[in-house]
């Protein structure tokens, strides 16, 4: 999984990657930007207390509130990102590293589209949803982060190995195979939503996730589904 990452930083500065990058860049600074305007938006929308000292409280509380918040609700950005630009990151992976698998039949587009609306809003009702549990966890050494990462990393996981494993299985397949790896996904998952948490490199937290998740399906353990010949990962298409 390390060599993973490693492989997918490393490629960053393939040409055929840097478009990629640059507009899946731009439209996470986007959908960040629409996430905190919304969120301020609505803060003000709530601060109208007859008493002005009760408002200034409410303005302080949710200056700190929108900073946590714009951090806990960055994951959600990363499904629209991956569902517009996976095939073109996908596809440049794969014709680097593993040119013998041919290519993909792919997902259309608008199916991509949806699936990610759907990611980002699963993470935001989850995360809403855990808030709580992760203000009580900060009071024990910590372990509000550790469920953030733990939380989001499934999620993240899930939807990263579902969208590039559609390009080459069936969605049956695809959920066999993530039943026997589903440590590795998670774990895959996590890496990407902590890389996604890191000011700056956060940008690019797709991208290296797309990337990462090809080599990674590649070397995922098969189900062995009963009565049937297994065909190695590096094999299939």
């Amino acid at each position: 999984m390390i060599r993973a990452f490693e492989l997918a930083i490393r490629q960053l500065g393939d040409p055929k990657l840097r478009s990629v990058i640059w507009q899946s860049l731009l439209l996470s600074l986007v959908l960040q930007a629409a996430l905190v305007v919304l969120a301020w938006y609505s803060l003000q929308s709530f601060a109208s207390f007859k008493w002005g000292w009760l408002n200034d409280i409410v303005h302080w509380l949710g200056g700190g509130a929108l900073s946590v918040l714009s951090l806990l609700l960055f994951p959600a950005c990363f499904g629209i990102v991956i569902s517009i630009f996976l095939e073109r990151i996908a596809d440049i992976v794969e014709t680097r590293h593993y040119p013998e698998l041919g290519p993909a039949r792919g997902i259309p587009i608008w199916t991509g589209i949806w699936s990610g609306i759907l990611f980002l809003l699963t993470v935001l009702a989850v995360n809403l949803l855990m808030l709580p549990f992760y203000i009580l966890a900060l009071f024990v050494a910590g372990l509000g982060v550790l469920l953030f990462y733990a939380v989001n990393g499934w999620l993240a996981g899930r939807e990263y190995h579902e969208q590039v494993a559609l390009r080459r299985m069936d969605r049956p397949e695809v959920k066999a195979w993530r039943k026997a790896n589903s440590g590795t996904i998670w774990l895959t998952g996590a890496i990407t939503v902590f890389i996604g948490t890191i000011p700056i490199v956060n940008l690019i937290a797709p991208v290296v996730g797309v990337a990462a998740m090809v080599h990674v399906a590649r070397t995922l353990r098969p189900p062995a589904p009963p009565g049937r010949p297994f065909v190695p990962p590096a094999q299939q298409r």
